[in-house]
């Protein structure tokens, strides 16, 4: 949700932002998908501590680059914010029905 409506909203000189945040994310789900698959090696540990990095990395360049370059377009962050919370929601529950 987030990433389709920041395309819409931001210039096209900023699509870089988007990419380079919707790659983090596929790789730190790939990495946490080996980590909790069981793949324990003598890499875990690494495997962890890049992780860390990586998280560590995309949080600070949403929060100096991409969110402010939000907040200047007209995209409704407080509704984004309540479809996301929604969704949230609806993803927790079905994980607790699973258990």
């Amino acid at each position: 949700m987030l990433y389709p409506a920041a395309r819409d909203a931001l210039k096209k000189a900023d699509m870089n932002l988007i990419d380079e945040a919707e790659v983090e994310h596929r790789s730190i789900k790939d990495l946490v998908a080996t980590i909790e698959a069981g793949r324990k090696s003598d890499l875990f540990e690494a495997q962890i501590h890049v992780m860390g990095e990586w998280v560590s990395h995309h949080v600070k360049e949403e929060e100096t680059a991409f969110f402010p370059k939000l907040k200047k377009t007209r995209l409704d962050m407080a509704k984004l914010g309540a479809r996301l919370a929604a969704r949230k929601d609806e993803l927790m529950a079905e994980l607790a029905d699973k258990d």
